[in-house]
């Protein structure tokens, strides 16, 4: 079994990629974030065409998230309880196959000492709020999608500055580590802690070439799901790809 996160930085720019992407790798579950299309817009037949159950959750030109599966999904939420139709749309939730799937898109931040940094934290208190309130960690949970967040230095390029700064802040990092006290496993962690890789590339002054990237995708999983986690892959290749997101998917991979 597969799980997909992928960060794709626009459904109108790149439908054709990602489903030509899905259909070669042919996930069981793909969870998509900054498709910045309505729901009016999202490509809900394309995704039917290749036997994809698909929900979404977007608006104009900003923010958007989608789950794809194989299998039918269901009790689908969209957003925090409480949002309204005014908020940003950057959760969806969903159960497919008895796993509890929370696709995230979180704020970016902007700056370290702007307001909207202090939105992102808020914006996580809600999240730990919305985890607290539904199922435990000794149930089959992952939580996946661009967090904008490092957890650690390891996880941004030596040009960047650690401390202080936005992605790699302490009280980003520590939200982020209050999910793994509630009961969630950092994926890629479980497998190599030493490893440095990175999911996403600034399109200007050729990072992606020179590898000046962060590791701010992830897929957190409960107990259940680490127990049957057999390994997780990096796809740099979607990066390198002709018109491509600045994010790459993160695919991990299961027993059964």
């Amino acid at each position: 079994m597969k799980i997909a996160t992928w960060n794709v930085n626009s459904m109108r720019a790149r439908e054709d990629l990602v489903l030509d992407w899905i259909e070669t790798h042919e996930p069981d579950i793909v969870c998509l974030q900054e498709t910045k299309v309505t729901d009016q817009e999202f490509p809900e037949d394309a995704f039917g065409d290749l036997d994809y159950d698909v929900v979404y959750y977007g608006q104009q030109s900003y923010n958007g998230v989608a789950i794809a599966a194989r299998e039918e999904l269901e009790d689908v939420v969209r957003g925090f309880p409480g949002d309204g139709v005014d908020d940003e749309r950057r959760l969806i939730a969903a159960t497919v196959g008895g796993i509890r799937v929370i696709d995230i898109y979180l704020p970016n931040g902007q700056s370290y000492a702007s307001k909207k940094y202090r939105d992102k934290l808020d914006w996580m208190d809600q999240l730990q709020a919305f985890i607290d309130s539904g199922p435990g960690p000794e149930t089959p949970v992952v939580l996946l999608g661009d967090f904008n967040i490092a957890p650690r230095d390891i996880d941004v390029h030596e040009d960047y500055a650690t401390g202080e700064e936005l992605f790699v802040s302490g009280e980003e990092r520590a939200r982020f580590q209050r999910l793994l006290d509630w009961g969630l496993t950092d994926s890629v962690l479980h497998f190599d802690k030493a490893a440095k890789q990175f999911t996403w590339w600034d399109y200007r002054a050729a990072a992606f070439e020179r590898n000046l990237g962060m590791r701010i995708d992830h897929i957190l999983v409960s107990k259940p799901i680490l127990d049957r986690s057999r390994g997780i892959f990096i796809d740099r290749e979607a990066r390198a790809a002709e018109g491509p997101s600045d994010h790459c998917p993160v695919i991990l991979e299961l027993d059964g």
